[in-house]
């Protein structure tokens, strides 16, 4: 297949990660060009993060705190019975 055509550009520059239900098309934007398969490690290892704080995991290690503003809009979301309680308590 012609290198420079449209239809191989995007299957080289299209990402997808059902699993969490996101997908990229670089193809027509202006980025550099990257080894296949190293996007999508980056957007598994950043959407494992964001799932690790979503999960009760220390945020900031210097004050040993969580991030858990979003667990105030829905408390069953916190990682603990006891976060949970808490805040449910006190809204």
């Amino acid at each position: 297949m012609n290198k420079t055509s449209s239809w191989y550009n995007f299957q080289q520059n299209f990402l997808e990660l059902p699993e969490v239900g996101f997908s990229l098309d670089t193809s027509l934007m202006d980025v550099p060009d990257v080894p296949p398969n190293s996007e999508e490690k980056l957007f598994q290892s950043a959407f494992q993060q964001m799932q690790d704080l979503e999960d009760g995991g220390i945020a900031n290690p210097d004050e040993n705190r969580m991030v858990g503003h979003y667990w105030l809009r829905n408390p069953e979301l916190a990682p603990s019975t006891e976060i949970q309680n808490l805040i449910s308590s006190t809204i």
